[in-house]
């Protein structure tokens, strides 16, 4: 690393300073986190990658349905099978993201990967 140059990402996330060692990190919650996990650049490639693995397990472009979308990706971000209520009101925010905000498909399980990356479930270790 160099240490003139930290990465955003992690500086947002109290990257321990690079000058000295760091035998304890304090734990913060700050919305400058929040902001960069939802608009910064890494996180919404990944939600781009995330979103054509879900679509190509789920099928590939062609052959996969919306529904089948939701779950996998559910099952992967949370590492759990996905229940009907969170596959539902997944399905209704990628239907409104299309139909009201005018944004393509594909571009909308993008959207919905971003937020199941953004969720504490997958963001929190018990």
């Amino acid at each position: 690393m160099k240490r003139s140059l930290l990465t955003p990402l992690l500086a947002d996330f109290d990257l321990a300073d690079t000058d000295t060692s760091c035998p304890v990190r304090f734990v913060t919650t700050q919305p400058t986190q929040a902001l960069g996990m939802m608009n910064g650049e890494f996180i919404q490639q990944q939600a781009r990658v995330f979103a054509e693995r879900v679509t190509r397990e789920a099928g590939g472009p062609d052959a996969a349905d919306v529904r089948a979308c939701v779950q996998r990706a559910i099952e992967i971000a949370l590492v759990r099978e996905a229940t009907d209520d969170e596959i539902s009101r997944g399905l209704a925010l990628i239907d409104k993201l299309e139909s009201t905000e005018g944004i393509s498909p594909g571009r909308a399980l993008e959207l919905y990967c971003l937020l199941l990356l953004n969720l504490n479930e997958f963001a929190y270790l018990d």
